[in-house]
């Protein structure tokens, strides 16, 4: 007879790994739980959050999507995680994937006993190698920012040069003015 705690588990795991494109696995040791649920509330202001799950759970769901057409980017997947140890939390992210990646990561900085395993990002597979230098990446904001500071910075010089002699020859006009006062 099946546990029905365990079978809603297993369709919440499912559906939520059907609807999204981008989720990691993470690994907690000896974290405590005030520290797990102030990383759930920095998540949550990124359109993130955090799931605790059984491995062997976890291991059935990936199973049942990737057998599927639409899923088979799971595969990878599937073969990463037969042999999952310790304990396991699965990090969805929102719409900007970047934002809570780089949230965890600051968050493992500050606190060593967790870290990534491995992740899906926009369909693709990475390993915790990857995950750790995407997630150091600035956020899609940042790259969009820098690259219109960027833009408009050589315009703004080139105001500020055309500016310049006008400016300094109003002044010497002033104090031409002023010298024949």
């Amino acid at each position: 007879m099946v546990n029905t705690n365990k079978q809603s588990q297993l369709d919440k795991i499912t559906s939520f790994l059907k609807n999204s494109s981008s989720f990691a696995l993470i690994k907690f040791e000896k974290t405590t739980h005030t520290s797990l649920e102030s990383l759930r509330k920095q998540l949550k202001k990124n359109d993130s959050k955090l799931m605790v799950i059984k491995n062997t759970i976890l291991q059935k769901a990936i199973n049942i999507i990737s057998s599927s057409k639409e899923s088979s980017h799971l595969r990878d997947l599937q073969k990463q995680t037969r042999n999952l140890k310790e304990n396991t939390g699965l990090l969805g992210f929102g719409k900007d994937w970047s934002l809570g990646m780089n949230t965890f990561f600051a968050f493992s900085k500050a606190d060593k006993t967790v870290g990534f395993k491995v992740g899906v990002l926009d369909k693709q597979t990475y390993g915790e190698e990857s995950l750790l230098r995407i997630a150091q990446l600035p956020s899609r904001g940042e790259l969009v920012g820098k690259l219109l500071g960027g833009m408009k910075s050589p315009t703004s010089h080139f105001v500020h040069a055309l500016k310049f002699n006008m400016q300094k020859f109003v002044y010497i006009l002033n104090a031409r003015a002023k010298q024949t006062n």
